[in-house]
């Protein structure tokens, strides 16, 4: 199975921009802005997993705030976000690299919007699917051992102002972050993208992001999808900043750099072996008798991998090895 996001969009449709991440300063490097187009990678996820409504949205939201999430460093950087509630969907789980990978699912990918809407102006709401109690986890892989977790209470069920409060409660930086999403009235995504705006040490760019966090909540995100819903993050950033005089309260913008983004699974055969041994040797002498093969499923990308008996046998038996002296 191909890691890598499709691209089969209808014929007929205009051409699609890649997905990207844009990484800027605002204000003289008062703020950092960041935006994200995740179009194709959430189109993806949703085609793997067969998700519907609400699910559909959720991992569109979900990918996109862990893009947006794992910006914070120049270094390589893995986030693996997740969000659990007390409502039909369950959570969701998302795995983002600095790189500009993603890949994410949820526990039900059925569960439908609350009041789906033909308008695409209207937002989705996500709370009667995530529910309103919960809990928002953050994992950071620095590399070099260096890691960090942080924890909050879910704020409204509705991802990424879940994921705002995080970075403000438990991280300590003011933060404005917003991603909208569009279905189609057929339930297809037309478009998924996500603004993050943050003040820089000092304070100096916390006047940028209060504004930031009133002009995007009052949906300037998403009027700017609704008028290019297949436009770049570059265009995007453009359209919010002048939707309404926004950018006359944040400064200057500078472009620092654009990456591509794509979905990207690193589950392999070798890796999906491998957990078959952590479960020892009896558990597979077991599943030998009982069953006769095995399976391994990837939550993430959904490829399966099977190993019949014989190969269960011979990993059971180098486990069984033994192991000699030191030489």
């Amino acid at each position: 199975m191909n890691d890598e996001a499709t691209r089969d969009a209808p014929e007929n449709a205009p051409e699609n921009a890649p997905d990207e991440i844009l990484r800027c300063t605002l204000g003289d490097g008062a703020a950092r802005l960041v935006a994200v187009t995740a179009t194709e990678v959430a189109r993806e996820a949703i085609r793997r997993h067969g998700a519907t409504g609400a699910a559909a949205v959720a991992l569109a939201r979900g990918l996109t705030s862990g893009l947006l999430l794992a910006t914070l460093t120049k270094d390589d950087e893995r986030v693996t976000l997740q969000l659990l509630g007390d409502g039909p969907l369950g959570g969701i789980t998302v795995d983002a690299t600095s790189g500009g990978t993603a890949r994410g699912y949820v526990k039900d990918p059925t569960v439908p919007l609350d009041e789906p809407s033909d308008d695409e102006a209207a937002r989705p709401s996500l709370t009667p699917s995530m529910g309103r109690n919960g809990l928002v986890s953050v994992a950071r892989d620095l590399g070099l051992r260096q890691s960090f977790r942080g924890q909050t209470e879910l704020v409204s069920g509705e991802i990424d102002e879940d994921c705002e409060h995080y970075l403000t409660q438990s991280e300590q930086i003011e933060s404005a972050l917003r991603c909208e999403t569009i279905l189609a009235a057929d339930g297809t995504l037309v478009s998924a993208a996500g603004l993050l705006v943050q003040a820089m040490p000092g304070g100096r760019g916390v006047r940028a992001v209060l504004a930031a966090r009133a002009h995007l909540g009052d949906g300037a995100l998403l009027r700017a999808l609704v008028a290019a819903p297949r436009g770049d993050a570059a265009g995007l950033v453009t359209r919010t900043l002048a939707d309404r005089g926004f950018g006359e309260a944040t400064g200057a913008l500078s472009v620092l750099e654009t990456r591509p983004v794509r979905f990207h699974c690193p589950c392999t055969r070798d890796r999906a072996a491998a957990s078959l041994t952590l479960l020892g040797a009896a558990e597979l002498a077991s599943m030998i008798i009982e069953d006769g093969r095995a399976e391994v499923a990837c939550n993430f990308c959904r490829a399966r991998h099977d190993f019949s008996a014989a190969e269960l046998e011979m990993m059971r038996r180098e486990l069984e090895r033994p192991i000699g002296p030191p030489s």
